[in-house]
């Protein structure tokens, strides 16, 4: 009996900790956001998350460590998105119109998240700088791997010019980035899940007058 108490009680402890964390990477995300890396205090951070400054030193041990954890969950969740919409769709087509899709409705829904992502990172301290470029290039490397893979099957399916799969998931990818930085430089000022069809028909139909 006490044992099943006190497993009831760590769960409830491991439970709250989660909720108290995420309430914390919500509000940096705010505040990083809105001022970046270097204007941005602890001291903010906890303010805006309602939390004592040494009740967030109990989740993060500094600034860095608090910067690079909402960095990864940040990419995490967009990855898992488009895993999951992609395993869920038949057809290489639908599978590319399903993840141009889900990434642009995640950005305009959650845009904090693409200034988190984008912020420069050339003046970060060598070791935030080095780690963030390491998760940077491994996420880029499975997203094009993921993307190639859709087109190989599109070649498969004769559904797909038999170009490298490789040289065309780096095109396709080049308009999405593109499509987020124009949006993101007109203050969005237009919905970029409209743009969507229209980056489809350039990826697939090219621009040369036929």
């Amino acid at each position: 009996m006490v044992k099943k108490t006190t497993e009831k009680a760590l769960s409830r402890k491991e439970r709250e900790f989660e909720a108290r964390r995420k309430e914390i990477l919500s509000a940096a995300l705010r505040v990083f956001s809105q001022k970046g890396y270097h204007q941005t205090s602890m001291n903010e951070i906890a303010k805006e998350a309602e939390f004592s400054i040494g009740s967030l030193y109990n989740f993060f041990k500094d600034k860095e460590d608090l910067f690079l954890t909402l960095f990864k969950e940040q990419l995490n969740e967009i990855t898992q998105k488009v895993n999951e919409i992609v395993e869920h769709t038949v057809g290489a087509r639908e599978k590319l119109e399903a993840l141009i899709n889900t990434l642009f409705s995640y950005f305009e829904t959650n845009w904090e998240a693409i200034r988190i992502i984008s912020l420069s990172h050339q003046d970060f301290e060598s070791s935030l700088k080095n780690d963030i470029g390491n998760v940077i290039r491994e996420g880029h490397l499975r997203f094009i791997q993921l993307v190639a893979r859709i087109l190989q099957q599109g070649i498969e399916q004769g559904a797909i010019k038999p170009f490298k799969p490789e040289e065309m998931a780096l095109g396709l990818i080049g308009l999405i980035n593109g499509s987020i930085y124009l949006w993101l430089e007109s203050n969005r000022a237009y919905s970029l899940k409209d743009r969507a069809q229209g980056l489809m028909d350039i990826f697939y139909n090219g621009v040369a007058k036929k």
